[in-house]
């Protein structure tokens, strides 16, 4: 009896822990997206581009050898349909760029990132009250899509240069 207790309470603290860390790295109120490969060159010229196209500023910029990293100002924007009839009245978005080196040709001097971007929205339901990180709408989704969708076509149009 107590080698059943014992394994049924064992099966219950891994199902738990499993609940508990499924889902606990990704935040609701964030869209990723890895848009593909470029030199480190056309990720800085096209990341400008890009952020000035949707009109984010940078906020944060930081570069190591082992990711470029770049964070725009919350920006406020207007609510989408779907975003008004769940009573939303304030939004804030933000991009978040970020290249990883992939491969790198020392000989050659060139390198190879990978490339990933991140939409996070904030939002008010109350014009006076605090902003929340609720779950993103398909409608925002899909305006970060579109900027993804966006910079992924300037990268694979470019020209490689490094």
């Amino acid at each position: 009896m107590n080698s059943k207790i014992l394994v049924i309470g064992a099966g219950l603290f891994f199902l738990m822990g499993a609940c508990a860390s499924s889902g606990g790295l990704r935040k609701v109120n964030r869209h990723v997206e890895t848009i593909g490969e470029a030199s480190t060159y056309n990720f800085h010229t096209y990341t400008d581009r890009l952020l000035d196209r949707y009109s984010f500023t940078i906020n944060r910029f930081e570069e190591y050898s082992s990711r470029v990293y770049y964070e725009t100002m919350w920006k406020d924007e207007s609510p989408l349909a779907d975003e008004i009839e769940m009573g939303i009245t304030a939004i804030h978005t933000r991009l978040i760029l970020e290249a990883r080196p992939k491969m790198k040709e020392p000989m050659a001097g060139r390198e190879e990132n990978s490339i990933k971007l991140t939409g996070e929205v904030l939002v008010r339901t109350n014009p006076l009250g605090e902003w929340l990180d609720l779950a993103m709408t398909s409608m925002r989704k899909d305006y970060f899509k579109t900027i993804s969708d966006d910079y992924k076509f300037d990268l694979r149009g470019a020209i490689r240069r490094f």
